[in-house]
């Protein structure tokens, strides 16, 4: 049987070790977790946005991975916070490939700051800043999900599921496409969003590729992804 190619996002980051190289990055839990569900895991580089039509022809889903913050000139507005943690580049191509696949009917799994893109590429805008969302240790969880019944995610998770919590901005203006399907029950942080009616496109703000080998529900997302989504 042809396996699903899984198209991933792919970040820039310069190795410590090897001064002045700039490689291609995406966590290997990530393809892992792609490969082990059954698909192809293919890292797509960052690129000119001319080039995302070639890309979505050749995956059959789209996974925009996590990283740096969304430049907030993508929904009208000024930076507010003293960071300098964003790639333009990135922003720019990710967008490409988010309006190509959506064209296509391909359908997108978004994490961490891949559904902040995508709620932003939806029509939606993001809190800046958020506080007391990044835990200490990249193992482990860090709080639980409270989940709208009948949703994709209840189909995975339970109530009260822990996840991890890795991001400084949320989602703050929900894209009209899209609905919550989860949230932080501390203080309503949107946790899951997926697209209304036939929108083939669900996102998560948490890490699900750090807790698959350790939790059933994080794996079974995977397999979701690859095989239903």
């Amino acid at each position: 049987m042809k396996k699903v190619i899984v198209g991933i996002t792919g970040n820039e980051k310069e190795m410590p070790s090897i001064y002045g190289l700039t490689y291609v990055a995406v966590v290997r839990d990530l393809t892992e977790g792609v490969t082990v569900a059954g698909g192809l895991p293919i890292v797509i580089p960052i690129g000119t946005p001319d080039l995302a039509k070639d890309y979505i022809d050749r995956i059959d889903k789209l996974i925009l991975s996590g990283g740096q913050n969304v430049s907030p000139h993508f929904y009208q507005e000024e930076q507010a916070i003293d960071s300098d943690d964003y790639l333009l580049a990135r922003d720019r191509f990710e967008l490409a490939l988010i309006e190509e696949a959506l064209k296509q009917g391909k359908p997108i799994f978004a994490v961490c700051r891949g559904m902040q893109l995508l709620n932003v590429a939806l029509g939606g805008s993001l809190q800046q800043e958020v506080r007391h969302h990044w835990q200490e240790t990249l193992k482990g969880t860090f709080h639980g999900l409270q989940i709208r019944p009948n949703s994709r995610v209840s189909q995975l998770f339970h109530q009260d599921s822990q996840i991890n919590s890795f991001h400084r901005q949320s989602i703050k203006q929900l894209a009209p496409d899209l609905q919550v399907t989860a949230r932080d029950p501390r203080d309503g942080t949107i946790e899951a969003v997926e697209g209304r009616g036939e929108l083939s496109v669900l996102g998560v703000q948490w890490h699900p590729e750090f807790l698959c080998r350790d939790c059933e529900s994080n794996r079974q997302l995977f397999d979701y992804i690859v095989h239903q989504l």
